[in-house]
């Protein structure tokens, strides 16, 4: 059997942060990331053949926004787009990059994402709208916490877990994210179960601690080139492989499905598989790796409940099984799959659009050893990086590499 191949490279990256003493929009926030990008990756702006980006920021929701970067940049190219399978259409960025590349079309493609929502934005009081559908869950006035919620309680039913059970997600997350200088929940230190039961629901049954926050702004750009470009780098990130899917648009439309073309999504219906299931097939089967070869993981969980329903789908437990891998503290510094290493979505938070992009770059950072957090005794030479979206919808997976073979 030949030994795994990459696809494409990872050349260059950059980030960039806000706060609210230290204001920046997602224009701003995108055009630091991407000169650190190129300034990482000592390539021009005029070598860039085409930008993908995600969805327009939830800070500047102007349409054809990454047209306006691009002219705001002063980069013409051959295309750009937003790739808007929710937000994992950010993460599967990579792969269109990747594939175009493979193709000829390009030598070098732009993936970036940015995002101020708790800077510019009143979220809270934009509701579901932007998840919900407008016939048929609008009407009845739900937040985005109450939908997710729906799916918590379906597995807590359906698995014989508890609330408290829970907490373990949480908890795990933010011992993590302590250590991280960006992330949101970092200055309430390292918390406890009890902590977690005495937080307020915020939608039963998930407590403050089991749900997601807004944190500043991120921006985050990737520089992806071919596996022949990537010999002359100075620190390539090589793509090993990928995989995405999407299933629905609405809660209540997953409710009405009946069937799925995808059998690793279970029997329907059902609020316990997400397309990651079907993402993660993808992924493994074109890389020739298998799950020992994962280091590392770096997940879309913007709810407690999320988390090990994406690690079951990701196929590192069985179905219903999930919270054990927290449980047995497999995914801190000194566990066997270290797992949000940046506090992930739980205590990094999500600054809006440019989270799924966060898990790229503390990803990367990771793989070449330069963590702005914490970072476990044993590089990782591989790690898995998952993008979600939607109400449990859409799901993208990318194996990265730091060794080409």
């Amino acid at each position: 059997m030949s030994s795994p191949q990459p696809v494409a490279a990872i050349v260059g990256m950059g980030d960039a942060y806000a706060t609210v003493r230290n204001r920046k929009d997602p224009l701003q926030l995108a055009a630091e990331a991407t000169l650190n990008a190129l300034d990482d990756a000592g390539v021009r702006k005029d070598q860039v053949d085409a930008i993908f980006t995600g969805r327009s920021p939830w800070a500047d929701q102007r349409s054809q926004w990454s047209n306006i970067f691009l002219s705001h940049m002063h980069m013409p190219v051959t295309i750009t787009t937003e790739i808007t399978m929710h937000g994992s259409g950010l993460t599967a960025s990579v792969h269109l990059a990747s594939q175009m590349i493979a193709a000829g079309k390009a030598e070098y493609v732009l993936c970036l994402a940015a995002d101020a929502t708790e800077l510019f934005v009143d979220a809270v009081a934009m509701g579901a709208e932007a998840d919900a559908d407008p016939a048929h869950e609008i009407p009845f006035g739900p937040t985005i916490p109450a939908l997710y919620g729906q799916a918590a309680s379906r597995y807590l039913h359906e698995f014989g877990w508890t609330e408290a059970d829970l907490a373990d997600v949480p908890i795990a997350n933010q011992r993590w994210g302590v250590k991280h200088p960006h992330a949101a929940k970092a200055r309430f230190g390292e918390i406890t179960r009890e902590q977690v039961l005495a937080s307020p629901y915020i939608a039963s049954p998930l407590r403050r601690w089991m749900c997601s926050t807004w944190g500043g702004g991120t921006g985050g750009a990737l520089l992806v080139t071919s596996v022949e470009k990537a010999k002359t780098a100075k620190d390539p990130v090589y793509v090993m492989g990928y995989g995405s899917a999407t299933t629905h648009e609405y809660l209540t439309d997953r409710m009405n499905m009946r069937s799925c073309r995808y059998p690793g999504l279970g029997a329907f219906p059902n609020l316990t598989h997400t397309g990651t299931a079907e993402a993660s097939r993808q992924a493994f089967a074109q890389s020739g790796l298998s799950h020992k070869d994962i280091d590392m993981v770096q997940i879309s969980a913007n709810f407690a409940h999320m988390a090990p329903i994406i690690m079951e789908d990701l196929g590192f437990a069985k179905k219903g099984r999930g919270l054990e891998i927290y449980r047995e503290g497999r995914t801190g510094i000194d566990g066997d799959l270290p797992t949000d290493t940046n506090g992930g979505w739980l205590s990094f938070g999500q600054p809006g659009i440019s989270c799924n992009m966060d898990t790229y770059i503390e990803a990367v950072r990771q793989l070449r050893g330069r963590a702005l957090g914490a970072a476990p005794s044993k590089r990782p030479n591989t790690v898995l990086v998952q993008g979600a979206g939607g109400m449990i919808s859409a799901g993208a997976v990318t194996l990265l590499s730091r060794s080409a073979t």
